[in-house]
């Protein structure tokens, strides 16, 4: 009988000793990730309080997002924490299993404006997001978000908002050294007197690294997609109403650094964009930036961000180019290189199709002085750019623009508009003559269907469509 009550006092200590160690436990895991929200540059504490209990925690931490020195939100996060390693209090409420945790935060964020601006009834009405977040006896994490949605009106009565809500899951490893997210919206609608937006099918998906040695800003990749904007405007003094629609819009990044130098690359696509009557897409581009020393692209964003308010004299410029002169051979010696690829739209005129790279040669730049000097700088840069455009295309752009330009022309003399026709005739005269002048100055060439730009760049020398650029001929001098 002994044996039994001693056994049961046991359990009885273990039920509710536990729960008060990972007590303990989890107040320090709760300041390690703070701490971590502290480091970055876009979110500052304010202020911070934590109660611990025996079953449960009490915290409270409001945030400050950042843009540069902009503050842009207020966040309030009140958190109720229960503890490990069975959280009994959700366990009676039918929210929580029996597998063993470290602990289980139930968290309400609210959205407060840092100052009065157009938008600022409506983050007042957004009601507060839901953040349940689970720690695993490992220290890895998932946190399920909810944000419900919402519809509100202006303080004037100028705008009304409809926001659907916002779902998504995050999971985590331990000290947020990988951040794997995924997020989820219907969408956004603003409806205003002379304006109407619509954003909907808005979708993100993230897989960051925010411990890479020697590299402040996140590695890894990220996908934010919508499936469609819709803006619609209504010209004060025709009374016009215009649209805009883009549709399938996919917007990628990644970042990766290894040994010291940074890769990133972002993309941007979409299937179809309709504005002023005319339907264009697929299009996008790809962008790549390689071979980024870290410890000079650091330096170089702090001398930005410190001189963001610098004085505009020429003495304040010169120090500053002082400054990044002291900086470029380490981001040079390292050969960087940007490259535009993969540019294109597609129109029932034709398709347009453009690539460009440049790149600085570092490898023979053994001496830091010479390497901080512009002029031999210059000799280490090759630049090199195509772009090809539909013979139809190019003709109808160029139209449009001199119709524009004759339309103005009559305004300015006070004469009476000639019919849509007659302008696009004198329009297209007028293109037809301006390409044959770009054509005869060799600044465009015919190849087939397209006119197409070539350009080059080395040592000092610009070259354009295979010759030597001549400025004075260019210009018609």
């Amino acid at each position: 009988m002994r044996v039994i009550i001693v056994i049961v006092l046991i359990l009885i200590l273990a039920v509710l000793g536990l729960p008060f160690w990972f007590g303990m436990e989890t107040e320090k895991t709760y300041s390690n990730i703070t701490e971590d929200y502290s480091k970055s540059e876009h979110l500052t504490i304010l202020d911070q309080t934590y109660e611990r209990g025996w079953l449960n925690s009490k915290a409270k931490t409001t945030f400050i997002l950042k843009n540069g020195d902009n503050d842009l939100i207020k966040l309030q996060q009140n958190d109720t924490i229960y503890h490990g390693p069975i959280p009994l209090q959700l366990l009676f409420k039918g929210k929580a299993g029996i597998v063993p945790v470290m602990a289980v935060i139930d968290s309400e964020v609210l959205l407060i404006p840092v100052q009065e601006s157009e938008y600022s009834d409506f983050i007042k009405e957004l009601p507060p997001a839901s953040l349940v977040t689970t720690l695993s006896l490992g220290g890895r994490g998932t946190t399920d978000i909810t944000m419900p949605g919402v519809q509100a009106q202006s303080a004037d009565g100028d705008r009304t908002f409809t926001w659907s809500g916002l779902d998504g899951v995050v999971n985590f490893t331990q000290d947020f050294r990988q951040v794997v997210s995924k997020l989820e919206s219907a969408g956004i609608e603003v409806n205003g007197k002379d304006m109407n937006v619509s954003v909907s099918g808005i979708k993100g998906n993230s897989n960051l690294n925010y411990k890479t040695e020697g590299y402040k800003q996140p590695t890894g990749n990220a996908e934010f997609s919508i499936e469609q904007i819709v803006l619609k405007s209504t010209d004060k003094e025709s009374g016009e109403e215009e649209e805009i629609t883009v549709k399938n819009i996919d917007i990628t990044g990644s970042t990766e650094v290894e040994a010291g130098t940074m890769d990133s690359t972002h993309s941007l696509n979409f299937g179809k964009l309709t504005v002023g009557g005319g339907t264009y897409g697929p299009g996008g581009y790809e962008l790549t930036v390689s071979n980024i020393d870290t410890k000079s692209w650091a330096e170089i964003q702090e001398l930005i961000s410190e001189n963001e308010n610098m004085e505009q004299t020429e003495e304040a410029r010169e120090k500053f180019m002082a400054e990044l002169m002291k900086i470029l051979p380490g981001l040079v010696m390292k050969s960087p290189k940007i490259e535009l690829s993969n540019l294109r739209l597609e129109t029932d005129k034709g398709s347009l199709r453009g690539n460009a790279v440049i790149s600085v040669d570092g490898s023979n730049l053994d001496n830091p002085e010479l390497a901080a000097n512009p002029l031999f700088l210059i000799t280490t840069v090759k630049a090199s750019a195509k772009l090809s455009v539909a013979k139809p295309l190019l003709d109808n752009v160029i139209t449009d623009y001199k119709k524009e330009e004759l339309i103005e022309d009559h305004k300015k003399l006070g004469e009476a508009l000639p019919s849509d026709e007659e302008l696009r005739t004198l329009a297209a005269e007028d293109a037809k003559e301006e390409i044959g002048k770009l054509v005869d100055q060799k600044i465009i060439t015919a190849s087939g269907d397209d006119y197409v730009i070539t350009a080059s760049y080395e040592l000092g020398q610009v070259t354009l469509n295979g010759q030597p650029l001549d400025l004075e001929s260019l210009l018609g001098q």
